[in-house]
C-alpha cells in the first residue's frame, strides 16, 4: 500500500503536468522578480517573442485537429452557431458589468481579455470526449471562433476601450494593429497547420506523434507563462500598492472569471435544452461555448504593456481546467444513469 501511493502520485503529476507546471512556474517566476534578478536575466525575458512563439503552439495545436468530422456537425450547425454565440457574444456582455469592480488598469482590461478570446484549440474536444460528449460539435466551435478572433477580440476591446476606459494606459490597443497582430499570429498558423493535414503523410506523422506534438506547444505556453509572470513581477514590485490591496485584487478577479466561466455553461445548458439538442450535442456546447484559449490571450496581454494583464487569463483557463474535469465526470456519469 505504501508502495502503490507514491506510483500514483507521480501518475497524477505526470498526467496533469501542465497544471503542475503552471502552480509552480507563476510563483517562481514572481520570487525571482522580487530578489533582483541581473540584468541578463532581465533582458533574456524581455527577448522572449510573444508573436513567435503564440505562432508555434496555434500551429501545433491546428496541425493535430481532424477536421473531416466538421461535415457531420455542419449538416445540423445550430449547436455549433449556439455554442459560437455565446464564447463571443454572451461571456463578453456578462463580463462588462465586472470591469467596474476591477480597481486595476491591468486586471481590467485582463479580464476583458480573457472573455472576448476565441475557445481552446484542443481541450474542447478533449473534455467534450471526456463527457461522452459529440466533439465534432467542439472542433467546429474551435477552429470558427479562431479564425474570427482577428476580428471579434479586437472589437471587444474597442468596445471596452470606448466605454469603459480598459486601454487608456496602452496605445497598443489599437483595432488596426491588434487585427493584423493576430492574423500573423493566430490566424495564419492556425490555417498553415490544417494545410499540412492535406498531405496524407504528413497527416499520417502528426496523428501517430499528436501526443509529442501537444506535449511541446504547452511546453511553450508554460514558457510564456513564466515570461509573463516574471514582467508583471519585476513592474509590480515597483508599484505603491499594499500587499492586502493586491490580494483583494486578484480574489476578485478570479472570482470573475470562475463565475464567468459557470454563467456560460448555464446559460449554454439550458438554451440548448430548449432547444431540444441531442444530448451529445449539449455536452460538446457546454465546453466549446465557455472554454477560453490562453496562448492568444497571453499574445493579447502582452500587446497591451501591462503586465499583470496576463493574470486573469491564466485564473480563467487554470479554473476552467479543475471545474470542466469535475462537470465531464458528472456528465459521464450521467449517461451511465440513462442506460440504466
Amino acid at each position: 500500500m505504501r508502495q502503490l501511493m507514491p506510483n500514483s502520485i507521480f501518475l497524477t503529476i505526470r498526467k496533469n503536468w501542465f497544471l503542475v507546471g503552471l502552480v509552480i512556474l507563476i510563483p517562481l517566476a514572481l520570487v525571482l522578480a522580487s530578489l533582483k534578478p541581473p540584468a541578463w536575466f532581465i533582458t533574456a525575458a524581455d527577448s522572449v517573442p510573444t508573436s513567435v512563439c503564440t505562432a508555434v503552439i496555434l500551429f501545433l495545436m491546428s496541425v493535430t485537429l481532424n477536421s473531416r468530422r466538421l461535415f457531420d456537425s455542419l449538416r445540423k450547425p445550430l449547436p455549433v452557431l449556439t455554442a459560437c454565440g455565446v464564447n463571443q457574444l454572451i461571456i463578453p456582455l456578462l463580463c462588462f458589468p465586472m470591469l467596474a469592480l476591477q480597481k486595476s488598469a491591468d486586471l481590467r482590461v485582463g479580464l476583458l481579455i480573457a472573455a472576448s478570446v476565441p475557445c481552446t484549440m484542443a481541450a474542447a474536444s478533449v473534455w467534450t470526449r471526456r463527457a461522452a460528449g459529440n466533439d465534432a460539435v467542439s472542433l467546429l466551435v474551435t477552429l470558427i471562433t479562431n479564425g474570427l478572433c482577428f476580428l471579434i477580440t479586437p472589437l471587444w476591446l474597442l468596445a471596452g476601450s470606448t466605454w469603459y476606459g480598459t486601454a487608456d494606459a496602452s496605445g497598443s490597443l489599437h483595432f488596426g494593429s491588434m487585427v493584423w497582430r493576430l492574423i500573423l499570429a493566430a490566424l495564419l498558423p492556425a490555417f498553415v497547420g490544417q494545410m499540412v493535414r492535406l498531405s496524407q503523410p504528413m497527416e499520417k506523422f502528426v496523428d501517430t506523434n499528436k501526443p509529442a506534438f501537444s506535449n511541446i506547444a504547452q511546453g511553450v505556453i508554460l514558457m510564456l507563462v513564466f515570461v509573463s509572470a516574471f514582467r508583471g513581477g519585476i513592474q509590480f514590485g515597483a508599484t505603491e500598492l499594499s500587499s492586502n490591496l493586491r490580494h483583494q485584487e486578484f480574489a476578485t478577479v478570479w472570482v470573475c472569471c470562475v463565475v464567468l466561466h459557470l454563467a456560460a455553461m448555464f446559460v449554454v445548458w439550458h438554451v440548448t435544452g430548449l432547444f431540444g439538442f441531442p444530448e451529445e450535442d449539449r455536452r460538446a456546447c457546454v465546453f466549446a461555448g465557455s472554454q477560453k484559449t490562453l496562448p492568444i490571450g497571453i499574445l493579447v496581454s502582452q500587446a497591451t504593456g501591462l503586465p499583470f494583464s496576463i493574470l486573469p487569463m491564466l485564473m480563467y483557463h487554470m479554473s476552467q481546467l479543475f471545474i470542466d474535469t469535475w462537470i465531464a465526470d458528472g456528465l459521464r456519469s450521467r449517461t451511465t444513469q440513462l442506460k440504466t
